[in-house]
């Protein structure tokens, strides 16, 4: 059974709420529903999620170690090969290959500064793409670590404008081929996760006054955190909230049935 599963049928079966286990715990409702939702990208860290995954057990009168292990077994963390383990293997080729006196430190020293000036053009030029795929396409990109998404967007403030104005140039404008969706967040925060044609292309919370925006071909699933504070437009048709706030809602949009 899965962490979550486990976690929310203990808790039931004590016949406590949500609140009640936040009172007893003193661990906030929105992390306790994250666990239980195994949402954890929603809490601060891995070691928060540990702590709070042990504490919990612990009170539901669940084997917290045995939990603990379920989770780094289910999401392992991936080990980074140390970044300066290159430049002190190209310090030590210098310091054996280079004549020695003055020749050796100018020459030390213009390589290095070389170096420096490719990292810092290969970082800007890294961030510049980053940024003109987040604003061309509007779609979050999902790294390796789970965790990584687009830029939150604030509210267009063009919202107004009518669907069919010739001079618009906006995605929500356009009459998109598929499904258009795009998810804004009118109050307080929502966490939320987007399937897009099969694949995961958001998991994370996202702020009041913020928006996502995804495109698929056939099919976007949906589930809100905060049904009550995202309003939904799909296909630039404004279909308002889904359910109430604080409600956990999933929802799917289909091209067949959204033209």
């Amino acid at each position: 059974m899965d962490i979550g599963n486990m976690l929310r049928e203990a808790r039931q079966a004590r016949g406590l709420s949500l609140e009640q286990a936040e009172e007893e715990t003193k661990i906030r409702r929105k992390y306790l529903e994250a666990l239980e939702e195994e949402a954890f990208d929603v809490l601060p860290g891995r070691v928060y999620v540990r702590g709070f995954l042990r504490n919990y057990a612990r009170f539901l009168g669940l084997d917290a170690e045995a939990l603990v292990a379920r989770f780094e077994e289910m999401f392992p963390l991936e080990e980074t090969q140390p970044v300066t383990q290159p430049l002190a293997g190209v310090e030590k080729k210098l310091r054996l290959s280079w004549p020695s006196g003055r020749l050796a430190y100018v020459a030390t020293g213009l390589l290095l500064a070389v170096l420096l000036l490719w990292g810092a053009g290969w970082l800007f030029g890294f961030t510049r793409h980053a940024a003109y795929d987040d604003q061309g396409r509007g779609q979050p990109v999902v790294s390796q670590d789970r965790h990584a998404g687009t830029p939150d967007r604030p509210f267009p403030g063009n919202s107004g404008r009518t669907q069919n104005a010739p001079t618009s140039t906006g995605t929500e404008n356009r009459s998109p081929e598929g499904v258009h969706l795009v998810l804004n967040v009118t109050d307080e925060t929502c966490w939320m996760r987007v399937v897009v044609d099969g694949k995961t292309m958001f998991t994370g919370e996202v702020a009041a006054n913020q928006s996502k925006s995804f495109q698929a071909r056939e099919h976007i699933w949906v589930k809100l955190g905060n049904a009550g504070v995202v309003n939904v437009r799909v296909n630039g048709r404004d279909l308002g909230v889904l359910g109430d706030r604080g409600q956990v809602v999933s929802r799917e949009f289909s091209a067949s049935t959204q033209g």
